[in-house]
């Protein structure tokens, strides 16, 4: 689906992923876009911390935005009976991996081949 594509594609251009990724979370917080309305709407998605496992692992967690506007994403949200916090894809990313850069491309990869699937 070419917003997924599309949020991964433009994500990965705003946004220096692994510092990202590295920073503290409560679980269930923002990481990436900020939660604007703006951003809600031109990205339809967004990633949420989880759980730190271990102290180590962090869930990443890729939800649908309430202002989606494709029908597609939107569809699949009514489906859901957790609705907006219903979890599209999820990923485990290791914060003490040597190569941050390449920790952090892979749960993009990860997330975005889940995310295909799941829709």
């Amino acid at each position: 689906m070419k917003q997924i594509k599309d949020f991964f594609t433009k994500t990965r251009k705003n946004f220096d992923i692994a510092k990202k990724f590295g920073g503290t979370f409560t679980p269930g917080s923002r990481i990436l876009p900020s939660q604007t309305n703006k951003n809600d709407a031109d990205y339809q998605l967004r990633l949420d911390a989880g759980e730190l496992i271990d102290n180590r692992y962090l869930n990443i967690v890729l939800q649908v935005n309430s202002q989606a506007k494709n029908t597609g994403l939107r569809e699949w949200l009514k489906k859901q009976p957790r609705g907006t916090h219903a979890k599209l894809a999820s990923a485990r990313f290791d914060k003490l991996a040597e190569d941050q850069d390449a920790e952090a491309e892979r749960i993009m990869n990860e997330l975005q081949e889940a995310a295909r699937k799941n829709l």
